[in-house]
């Protein structure tokens, strides 16, 4: 149950908000009262003592069921079931993807889950450290090579950014966040930023959730537009499409 004020206390009235309204944002999206920080106490976000909104996160997505990725303009948020399977099947529709993010997201499908870290090392964005030659001899020889190369570099058409790549990917509904997981210390005291696990909808969900859907990618447009124009009257018809996609 919500404060008297409308705002959140805790992850489950995260995860009511979030079947309530279908689509929610996590921070300011540009139209008020569509976003996670509108509804939610200043304390809550850094939190001296128990959970907060960065911890709500992990769950919400897998107790409450929840897609959950940069949705909205390349910015994360939350989309529930009744609305996701019609999200992809517009968003695909209108989505091309380049080379390399063809063989990031065959490289997910391969594993079924990967966090961000495994997933950039798998798709060869993490280089391996070059070991330090002690011969002296072979050590000038490095470092002339390496002199050279900087004074005659390759040209090369650059490889598109890891964040770049999987921002498309989840723009395009063909990643979501599975769970962020996090580091301990030998104490068991978590410390850090959760690192993401990325996976697909058909693996997070199961396909047949999105395979049953028999509306064109046309009709879910209108679904998700009729809706979202009701949800938030304060905003421009050009907002709910930028939204939509």
């Amino acid at each position: 149950m919500l404060m008297d004020n409308g705002m959140i206390a805790n992850i489950e009235d995260l995860e009511r908000l979030i079947a309530h309204r279908g689509f929610l944002p996590f921070f300011f999206s540009g139209i008020p009262y569509f976003s996670l920080d509108y509804y939610t106490p200043q304390e809550l976000w850094f939190p001296d003592e128990g959970m907060g909104v960065w911890d709500w996160k992990g769950p919400s997505i897998i107790e409450g069921g929840f897609a959950y990725g940069k949705f909205f303009d390349g910015k994360a948020g939350w989309i529930s079931m009744d609305w996701f399977p019609d999200f992809v099947n517009y968003r695909r529709s209108i989505s091309k993807l380049s080379e390399q993010e063809k063989v990031i997201l065959s490289t997910i499908e391969e594993h079924q889950s990967l966090l961000s870290k495994e997933l950039k090392k798998l798709c060869g964005y993490v280089k391996p450290r070059r070991q330090v030659e002690r011969n002296p001899l072979l050590k000038l020889s490095q470092m002339a090579e390496k002199e050279l190369k900087a004074a005659h570099p390759k040209r090369t058409k650059g490889k598109e950014g890891f964040d770049t790549a999987i921002t498309k990917l989840q723009m395009a509904t063909y990643v979501v966040t599975a769970d962020f997981e996090y580091n301990y210390d030998k104490q068991g005291r978590r410390y850090g930023w959760g690192v993401a696990r990325y996976c697909t909808p058909e693996d997070f969900f199961g396909r047949e959730n999105f395979s049953q859907l028999k509306r064109t990618p046309a009709e879910s447009h209108e679904r998700i537009f009729r809706h979202l124009r009701k949800l938030l009257p304060q905003a421009s018809e050009q907002q709910i499409l930028k939204i939509i996609g």
